[in-house]
């Protein structure tokens, strides 16, 4: 079973995420900010990361940015409410595989997952 850490600072957003990649069948591992969610990184090594961009301690381009620094293959997908085209292109040029704007389409997410872990 593929494990996803889900790393968003809202409490609802972390509970939708997880009922849709659970329901498909992933194990889900979650963090409520940048830093716990660099931490569980290392403690839970998921298949994946979904990301915020928009977080209290540290944004989500720069969790990518930190955990890229000891885990190059790291596939991230970024989740956001920021749909500026700058952001976006700084999440993948930070390393993320992809950008898909809140709220969810769980369809466009499996799919992503679906591509990028086989």
């Amino acid at each position: 079973m593929k494990k996803i850490l889900i790393i968003d600072d809202a409490t609802f957003t972390r509970e939708i995420h997880s009922q849709v990649l659970e329901d498909a069948g992933y194990e889900v591992v979650e963090a409520q900010n940048g830093q716990q969610g660099i931490e569980k990184y290392d403690e839970e090594k998921p298949d994946a990361i979904i990301v915020d961009l928009l977080m209290p301690d540290m944004d989500g381009i720069d969790v990518i940015k930190a955990i890229k620094v000891k885990y190059p293959e790291v596939i991230a997908v970024v989740c956001s409410t920021d749909k500026q085209k700058f952001r976006q292109k700084e999440a993948l040029e930070a390393g993320a595989r992809g950008f898909l704007p809140k709220p969810l389409d769980p369809d466009k997410l499996l799919e992503m997952l679906k591509t990028e872990l086989g």
